[in-house]
């Protein structure tokens, strides 16, 4: 008996094949096939072809994979890929694969300055000199490094 295959098309129109045994551990996959309304190619506008790529990898080595060696998974991304990790486990709605990818972007930011993460997150710095002044004065534990 042959299993049933689920395609994927990423953002950038790149199809991508997944059992869907593996792939409805996305509750947002799951939902579609539940209610019979996953097409021939279900897209994923959210999902860029190389997170998407990462994505299905998780999904294939989680089902048989200790949770140690899925750790190993995130452990040599960059944080760009964790960022972008994290989207899509939000959007596909992967418990499993957003905790891991949270956890170790946690672990990458923890010691950052607030320049370092406003740069990483593109938050631009809206205040002026003395209200950034006053904010250091007032609480200066926030801008220990």
């Amino acid at each position: 008996m042959s299993k049933k295959m689920l395609t994927f098309m990423s953002k950038d129109k790149q199809q991508f094949t997944i059992e869907e045994e593996f792939a409805v551990q996305s509750v947002t996959i799951r939902n579609m096939v539940e209610e019979d309304c996953a097409s021939s190619v279900i897209p994923l506008p959210n999902v860029h072809s190389e997170t998407l790529t990462l994505v299905i990898e998780y999904l294939n080595k989680q089902a048989s994979v200790a949770e140690n060696d899925l750790k190993k998974f995130v452990d040599e991304k960059q944080i760009s890929t964790l960022l972008d990790l994290a989207k899509a486990a939000s959007y596909l709605d992967i418990k499993g694969l957003m905790d891991l990818a949270c956890e170790k972007l946690a672990d990458l930011i923890k010691d950052m300055t607030v320049e370092e993460l406003r740069e990483i997150f593109q938050i631009e710095n809206d205040f002026t000199p003395e209200e950034e002044q006053a904010l250091r004065a007032e609480f200066p534990w926030a801008f220990e490094v």
